[in-house]
C-alpha cells in the first residue's frame, strides 16, 4: 500500500463510540486510506503514538472566530484552540456573521462584532459566497465551517430597527438566508438576546427556520433566556421558568418548521435557575420523542462570557446609545436589576471584566469583578455596571460565574453534559485583547479528563463522539469527525490517563495536560510534551501557528 504516512501502535477512538482499539492509521493525500493491524504499514513518516488515544480531530461546534479567522496572522490568536485539539471550527453563531454586509450595514456590523474582532478590517465581499472565498484562497489555521446570522442578515435588509419585517422585507430576509445557504453557509444561527436579533418574533423565526428546512440545513440557535426569570417574558413570576419557557418555544419553531434545530449553549444562570434544569431536560426529551430533530450544545464551565448587554432587556437596547445615558432609564433600570438580582441569586461579584472594548479607562480595570470596580471607583456595583456599558457602549466583555453551578458544585452543569444529545463547544471569544475565558485553553481536555476519567459521567469513546461525529452530523460535515477510510487525516493523539484542563482563577491561559500531537490533513500543527511528571510540571507546548493546512469547509 502506498502510504505517506503511518500513525503506528496507537489505541484508536473512532469517534462512532464505539470500544477503542489497538491499530495504524495510515494516511496518504491528507486523507486517511487504511485502520488495521499494528506494524502491517510503512510508510516514509511515522508517528508514534504507543500509549496513546488517536481520535479525530475535535469539531467545536459553537466558535466565535468568525472576524479573527479573517486576519492573515490569526494562527497567532487562535493557537489555544489548535493546542486543546481542535481541527474545526463552526462560526457564524449566536446570529453574528461577516457576511452577507451592504454598504449601509456594514457599520452596524462592525459595531455589533467589536468584541469579536482583534482589530478593524475592510470588508472585501458583500455575499456569503464572496466572503468564503476570501477565506478559501488565504489558508487557515484550522478547518472552518460557517453559519449565516439571523442578525447580520436583518442589518443588510431592515437595519437596526426593532418590530416585525413588512411583507417585502420578511420576503428579502427568507432570500438572503436562502442564498447564504447555496453559497455554502451550513445553516442559519439566531440570537435572540442581541440586537437586531432580540427584536424578531417568532412568526419572522419560523418562516426562516423554514428556508433552513427547505435547504436541508441546520439552524442553530441562543434562546431569549438562560434565566427562570427575565425581561423577555411577562409576567415576571408565578409563570413557567422563563428559561423553559424558551426553550418551549424554540423547539415548537423546529416542529412547525420540521427543522433540524441545534439549542445553543444550554446553561442554567443563576444559583436559583439551577433547579430548573431537570424541567429543561424534560422538555427537550419530550419534543425528541415527538420526533422534533433537535439537540444542543454545552461547554464545562460554570462560567461563560458574553457582553455587558446581554443582562439588559430588550426596552433599553432599542434606541441603547442614548438610554444608557438617560436618567429615568437608568432608574427604571436599576429597579429592574434589582428584582433581577433578588430572584436569579446572581451577584456582581459574579462577574468579572474581560476585556474594556480598548477605552483606557476600563483596560486597567481588566480581569477586576464589578463588585470590585465599583470599590475601586467609588460607585454602588450597578452603577459600576451601567458605567461599564456607557463608556463601551455595550461593547465590554464579560465573564459571568453561576452556569449551571458554581465551582464543584456543578450539578446541573453534569446532567446537561451526561445528555446522550449534548455535543461539546467552547463558546468563547477568544482575541489578543483583554483577559481570557479558561474555555479558549481548556475546553475538550477538561471533558475528557474531569468529567470522563475522573467523574465517569460517560466513557472516553462517548466524550469523543460528542467532540467529533455528533456535532459534524448536527451541521452537516463531511469527512471531518471520524477515523475511517475516506475521511481527512485531522487527529488528535492524547494521553488518556494525563489528560487535563489546567486553567484556573488568575490563570485563564493555562495551556492542557496530555494532548500530545494534533494534526490537520496528516500534517503536524501542534506538538506538547511534560518536562516533568505529576502536579505543577512545565508544559512545553508548540504550535505551529504559520500552518495553513485548514481548510474552509463548504455546504
Amino acid at each position: 500500500m502506498d502510504l505517506e504516512l503511518v500513525v503506528r501502535g496507537g489505541t484508536v477512538v473512532d469517534g462512532t463510540g464505539a470500544p477503542r482499539f489497538r491499530a495504524d492509521v495510515g494516511v496518504r493525500a491528507g486523507r486517511i486510506v487504511a485502520v488495521g493491524m499494528p506494524e502491517q504499514m510503512t510508510a516514509p513518516r511515522v508517528v508514534d503514538a504507543a500509549g496513546l488515544c488517536v481520535a479525530p480531530g475535535f469539531i467545536d461546534i459553537h466558535s466565535h472566530a468568525d472576524w479573527v479567522l479573517t486576519l492573515p496572522d490569526h494562527g497567532g490568536v487562535l493557537a489555544p484552540l489548535v493546542a486543546q485539539g481542535i481541527t474545526t471550527v463552526v462560526a457564524g453563531n449566536c446570529g453574528h456573521s461577516p457576511a452577507p454586509v451592504t454598504e449601509a450595514s456594514e457599520p452596524l456590523v462592525e459595531h455589533s462584532s467589536e468584541l469579536l474582532r482583534d482589530r478593524a478590517f475592510p470588508y472585501r465581499w458583500r455575499s456569503m459566497g464572496e466572503m468564503l472565498d476570501a477565506l478559501g484562497s488565504g489558508g487557515l489555521l484550522l478547518n472552518a465551517a460557517f453559519l449565516v446570522g439571523h442578525g447580520t442578515v436583518r442589518q443588510a435588509v431592515m437595519g437596526n430597527r426593532p418590530g416585525p419585517p413588512s411583507a417585502g422585507e420578511m420576503r428579502a430576509l427568507r432570500d438572503e438566508t436562502r442564498g447564504a445557504i447555496r453559497q455554502g453557509a451550513f445553516g442559519l444561527s439566531a440570537g435572540l438576546a442581541y440586537a437586531p436579533g432580540v427584536f424578531a418574533d417568532n412568526e419572522e423565526l419560523l418562516s426562516l427556520a423554514r428556508v433552513t428546512a427547505e435547504e436541508g440545513a441546520v439552524f442553530t440557535v441562543h434562546g431569549r433566556a438562560f434565566t427562570w426569570v427575565s425581561p423577555f417574558y411577562r409576567p415576571m413570576l408565578l409563570t413557567v421558568p422563563h428559561n423553559l419557557r424558551s426553550v418551549r418555544e424554540l423547539l415548537r419553531l423546529g416542529r412547525d418548521a420540521r427543522a433540524r434545530i441545534q439549542l445553543s449553549h444550554q446553561i442554567a444562570i443563576g444559583r436559583r435557575t439551577w433547579p430548573t434544569h431537570r424541567a429543561v431536560l424534560r422538555a427537550i426529551d419530550r419534543a425528541i420523542d415527538e420526533g422534533v430533530d433537535a439537540a444542543f450544545d454545552a461547554f464545562p464551565y460554570t462560567a461563560g462570557n458574553t457582553t455587558t448587554n446581554a443582562l439588559f432587556p430588550a426596552w433599553l437596547l432599542d434606541g441603547f446609545s442614548a438610554k444608557i445615558r438617560d436618567r429615568q432609564a437608568i432608574a427604571r433600570l436599576r429597579r429592574d436589576f434589582m428584582m433581577f438580582r433578588l430572584f436569579l441569586g446572581l451577584e456582581y461579584s459574579d462577574i468579572t471584566l474581560l476585556w474594556g472594548a480598548d477605552v483606557p479607562e476600563l483596560t486597567a480595570l481588566e480581569g477586576l469583578r464589578v463588585d470590585e470596580i465599583g470599590a475601586q471607583l467609588g460607585m454602588d456595583p450597578f452603577d459600576a455596571y451601567v458605567h461599564l456599558a456607557r463608556l463601551s457602549d455595550g461593547k465590554a466583555r464579560i465573564l459571568i460565574d453561576t452556569y449551571s453551578g458554581y465551582g464543584e458544585q456543578d450539578e446541573p452543569l453534569r446532567a446537561t453534559l451526561s445528555h446522550p444529545r449534548c455535543a461539546i463547544e467552547t463558546d468563547t471569544i477568544l482575541t489578543s485583547r483583554g483577559k481570557h475565558n479558561p474555555a479558549s485553553f481548556g475546553t475538550f481536555p477538561r471533558v475528557l479528563g474531569r468529567y470522563a476519567r475522573d467523574l465517569g459521567l460517560f466513557s472516553v469513546e462517548e466524550a469523543v463522539r460528542r467532540m467529533t461525529s455528533f456535532p459534524a452530523e448536527r451541521i452537516g460535515l463531511t469527512e471531518v469527525g471520524r477515523i475511517a477510510p475516506g475521511y481527512r487525516a485531522d487527529l488528535v493523539l492524547f494521553d488518556a490517563a494525563e489528560v487535563a484542563d489546567n486553567t484556573r482563577p488568575g490563570h485563564a491561559d493555562a495551556p492542557p495536560s496530555g494532548i500530545r500531537t494534533v494534526m490537520i490533513s496528516g500534517e503536524v500543527v501542534a506538538e506538547s510534551r511534560q518536562e516533568t511528571a505529576g502536579e505543577g510540571g512545565n508544559i512545553v507546548q508548540h504550535v505551529r501557528r504559520a500552518s495553513r493546512h485548514g481548510r474552509l469547509l463548504r455546504r
